[in-house]
């Protein structure tokens, strides 16, 4: 009896050892692969933020529009006259139903797109352009706008002409 347990705790020395052995030949690998959507997203209509007539000497207290889907205004400052020409953006992607919803398309700390990201603001002249959102049509179509227009701070005119900009609107599943 006493000599299988020597054999046994010699073949699991031998055993121990010729681990040691094999581990100090090894190497880790990294192991790398990219899978990409194929989601067709196109632009088939610009957003065009339309024309807004201001008075400038009303800019004391600065000016906004928020803007709803439609085009037409939802609120404004009284320093606004009009707004018109506003006519929304929309682009096609072929994504799964869980993209086809309604959504703000920037991190806000509140409910987001949970496909989409646009930039969250940017400039057209000295104005500014906030608060992307798409909107669920139908199929694969989806609408595009911004429905905030900050023209100016408190004491700023906004600075008239005709202004563009490129954005990106991002697939990000």
């Amino acid at each position: 009896m006493m000599n299988k347990y020597i054999l046994l705790t010699a073949v699991a020395g031998v055993a121990l050892g010729s681990y040691a052995a094999y581990a100090g030949n090894s190497a880790t690998m990294t192991v790398t692969a990219t899978i990409a959507h194929d989601v067709s997203l196109s632009v088939t209509h610009d957003l065009n933020m339309g024309t807004v007539t201001v008075n400038p000497a009303g800019f004391a207290e600065g000016g906004q529009i928020y803007i709803a889907p439609n085009g037409t205004f939802y609120s404004k400052t009284d320093n606004i006259i009009s707004y018109s020409g506003f006519s929304i953006g929309t682009f096609t992607a072929n994504v799964p139903d869980s993209c086809k919803v309604d959504g703000v398309a920037f991190d806000n700390g509140g409910t987001i797109h949970p496909c989409f990201r646009a930039p969250a603001d940017f400039a057209l002249g000295n104005n500014y352009i906030s608060e992307p959102y798409i909107i669920y049509n139908s199929g694969n179509e989806f609408s595009f706008m911004y429905d905030f227009f900050w023209l100016g701070d408190d004491g700023v005119i906004p600075q008239s002409g005709t202004f563009e900009d490129d954005i990106t609107v991002e697939y990000i599943l």
